[in-house]
């Protein structure tokens, strides 16, 4: 067994036990993660093609790609389909232990999301830059198309020539021929969780911003670069993992900026997040005129800094030629940004 096997299962045993199962059924349930590990190595062939619609209200007249998504408009809205590895289905004939098959289902299930996911982020943000609209990743259909042990392995041409087929049968078609964009954020690497996590936040302010909710935009625009903090800084001075001034330094902002990024968690720890011990309903007089607006572009300048540094430092490959083996030695990462924490 791999190190990086060996301590994927020891982080799925770790929360098992937490359970407080019974020796024999700890024992089945370990056996059952290795069949599923195993499992995923054979099924290379095994795939889906998964497509949201997002809800644009006709606004979005582009399109984009990348090698293993596409972002195409319908009838109905913006769709974004991804080709993911099939791990969400086809595992109650391969698990013995009942137990098992539901939690790594589940688990095969939320992976394979997150990696779609990652590629609505990249168009999510490419909406927000060239439209100016903040649309929910979750979207309001899907469709599915499954692929299990399928030789040989239709080419990804052939898999979206499928979806898009099927996706002009529920949604129907786009009245015009869409453009291409080209958005660098096609391939920024959104499956990184702190990249992918920031796309989140900043969206989030964005909407709370629009919803005239300037105290909790700020906390959201904090969040962009606390989720930051969770990259790989290894290389930089100072702290920026905990410090928020090492952080914007780090990604070469200058000293206004990591003031400004200190103001901001001060409001948040004061004000937002937690009940405030004086001047509570003051708070307003910390916000200066144009404090929003420059909150906004510190997140969104330090978003796409990040996002632009990060193949220097690259710690998670964004399009690998095996995907089983690219979750074993990710796994801790992935199983943080999909698992359920513990009380």
């Amino acid at each position: 067994m791999s190190t990086a096997r060996a301590q994927s299962k020891t982080l799925i045993l770790t929360w098992f036990d937490k359970r407080e199962p019974t020796a024999l059924q700890r024992q089945r349930f370990a056996a059952d993660v290795d069949r599923f590990f195993d499992a995923l190595a054979k099924r290379a062939n095994w795939c889906e093609c998964l497509s949201t619609l997002l809800d644009d209200e006709g606004a979005v007249d582009f399109s984009m790609k990348g090698y293993e998504w596409r972002a195409r408009p319908s009838g109905k809205g913006l769709v974004v389909s991804s080709i993911v590895p099939g791990w969400s289905f086809g595992w109650r004939g391969t698990l013995k232990d009942d137990i098992a098959a539901d939690v790594l289902g589940w688990l095969g299930h939320y992976a394979r999301q997150y990696i779609h996911r990652s590629n609505i982020a990249k168009v999510l943000m490419a909406v927000w830059e060239r439209n100016g609209l903040v649309l929910h990743p979750f979207g309001t259909g899907l469709a599915t198309l499954r692929y299990s042990d399928v030789w040989p392995k239709p080419s990804n041409k052939e898999i979206f020539a499928q979806a898009e087929r099927s996706c002009a049968d529920m949604w129907g078609t786009f009245s015009a021929k869409p453009r291409d964009y080209r958005s660098k954020w096609a391939s920024r690497n959104t499956l990184d969780p702190a990249i992918h996590q920031g796309v989140f936040h900043f969206l989030r302010a964005q909407s709370l911003m629009s919803a005239e909710f300037e105290l909790e935009a700020l906390a959201a625009y904090d969040c962009v670069l606390h989720s930051l903090q969770y990259f790989d800084w290894s290389w930089a001075p100072g702290n920026p993992k905990r410090d928020r001034r090492d952080l914007v330094q780090a990604l070469g902002l200058g000293k206004g900026a990591g003031d400004l990024a200190e103001h901001i968690y001060f409001l948040r720890n004061q004000f937002i997040a937690h009940a405030g011990g004086w001047r509570w309903w003051d708070a307003v007089e910390y916000l200066e005129n144009d404090l929003s607006a420059d909150a906004d572009r510190l997140a969104s300048r330090a978003l796409r800094k990040a996002a632009d540094i990060e193949p220097k430092y690259r710690r998670i490959d964004p399009a690998p030629s095996d995907w089983a083996l690219w979750l074993e030695d990710n796994f801790p990462q992935i199983w943080s940004a999909i698992w359920f924490r513990d009380a």
